[in-house]
């Protein structure tokens, strides 16, 4: 880490951008396709033909998939670097399943850590090849505890706090090392290890900490904690709020309501083993969080293209209801955009078919065997992808046309290079 971006991520400054990414596996490309659209606004606003979102966004922060995009983002990459790392990435992690699922992870650790590692290298969390701030989220199971580690030297676990401390600064940490265990999804990884505490006394082992996606700690998607991590002191940052200072955009990777799906008496059979019942209980806890944290964060916020949450709230009319009053009114905590793509026809309490589904987004429904395609999260196939890629892009345009970040929000000026903050050194 250096310097320039401590001094950055703590000078008050008029506005504030945040990048929330979802996980979801190769899904993540629909993501991609997403931010690529909010790229090419973004260089047409700047004048930049090679602009990229980490001059943009002053924080971005992924979980699983988001935290391969989010880091491969901060390092200052296009969105069409992201998408040529993702096309070698996916197939080589799940060319072949190598297990059930049941007594060993669906596949092997070793093709996910060997592709970071191809991409990231050793760079660690305080690289100066970061560009902006990041912050990845994992789940730490030998403790039970969430950890959300983010490259602020404000931050209170950046660091040891004395040079006795046996455990290892978490700056020093390897972002290969640490989103890879953002990454590690029951069931289709197995966790990962990585040391945590120097050797101690003579014939003590270093400890290692275990850690696992994300989502089993309830952030699979991450911007109602990146709101927390702006705002609070222990994380350094302590940015403003107001609709007109903190712009918050959270984009997903594909929403489907229900889980249990199975047709046919073999899939009816593998349904009802326990272990599958497991694993749909905890799919299903994962969306009904992050659909819960979406409607808490418009529930604070003003947004522009609102996210249809169910029949009892809607589109939640009337909002920002969570927010505090003021002179005139509810004053809105800040701007908040969450953009994502119904894999459904999933339609309203009136019985039209929502903006978001697949008919209204690319003009056509979706057959149930394309639906079970976008429903299993390591389907690499071509024809997958190519659709996940088409809805990515449509949802993408239908955001910019109703709901592009507000120009209150431009930078100034738009590229910051040297000392100014993110963006690459001159």
């Amino acid at each position: 880490m250096t310097r320039r971006l401590a001094k950055f991520f703590a000078e008050p400054r008029p506005t504030r951008r945040i990048l929330s990414l979802d996980g979801g596996g190769v899904r993540g490309f629909l993501t991609i396709e997403v931010l690529r659209q909010l790229e090419a606004e973004l260089r047409k606003r700047s004048g930049d033909p090679n602009y990229v979102l980490s001059q943009y966004f002053d924080l971005i922060g992924g979980t699983s998939t988001g935290s391969i995009i989010a880091t491969g983002l901060a390092l200052g990459w296009s969105v069409s670097d992201i998408w040529a790392a993702y096309e070698l990435i996916a197939p080589r992690i799940f060319a072949k399943a190598t297990g059930s699922g049941l007594f060993s992870p669906r596949f092997k650790n070793k093709p996910l850590s060997d592709a970071l590692k191809d991409q990231f290298g050793e760079r660690a969390l305080d690289s100066p090849d970061l560009e902006t701030g990041l912050a990845i989220f994992a789940k730490r199971m030998d403790r039970g505890s969430a950890w959300m580690m983010v490259n602020n030297p404000g931050w209170v676990y950046y660091d040891s706090k004395q040079k006795s401390d046996r455990f290892a600064p978490n700056h020093t940490f390897k972002l290969r090392s640490i989103v890879q265990a953002s990454a590690a999804a029951p069931h289709y990884f197995r966790g990962v290890k990585m040391k945590i505490e120097h050797a101690g006394e003579k014939g003590k082992k270093p400890l290692d900490a275990h850690f696992v996606d994300g989502g089993v700690a309830g952030l699979n998607n991450p911007a109602l904690e990146l709101l927390t991590m702006a705002r609070d002191r222990a994380y350094g940052f302590n940015w403003a709020l107001g609709e007109d200072k903190l712009y918050v955009l959270s984009v997903g990777t594909g929403w489907i309501r229900s889980i249990d799906r199975a047709r046919g008496l073999v899939p009816r059979l593998i349904e009802g083993l326990f272990i599958k019942q497991t694993v749909n209980a905890l799919r299903g806890m994962i969306n009904d969080v992050s659909l819960q944290q979406v409607a808490y964060m418009q529930g604070i916020g003003r947004t522009a293209m609102p996210w249809y949450i169910n029949g009892e709230k809607q589109y939640q009319e009337g909002r920002p209801y969570l927010a505090i009053g003021g002179e005139g009114g509810v004053t809105p905590l800040l701007h908040y955009q969450r953009v994502d793509v119904r894999l459904e026809e999933e339609k309203d309490r009136a019985g039209a078919v929502l903006p978001d589904a697949p008919s209204a987004l690319v003009g056509r429904a979706l057959s149930p065997e394309q639906i079970s395609g976008l429903d299993e999260i390591t389907n690499s196939r071509p024809d997958n992808l190519a659709l996940l890629k088409a809805l990515g892009v449509a949802a993408g345009q239908r955001f910019i046309r109703d709901a592009a970040p507000p120009a209150v929000f431009d930078p100034s000026p738009w590229t910051r290079t040297g000392e100014a903050g993110p963006g690459p050194r001159a």
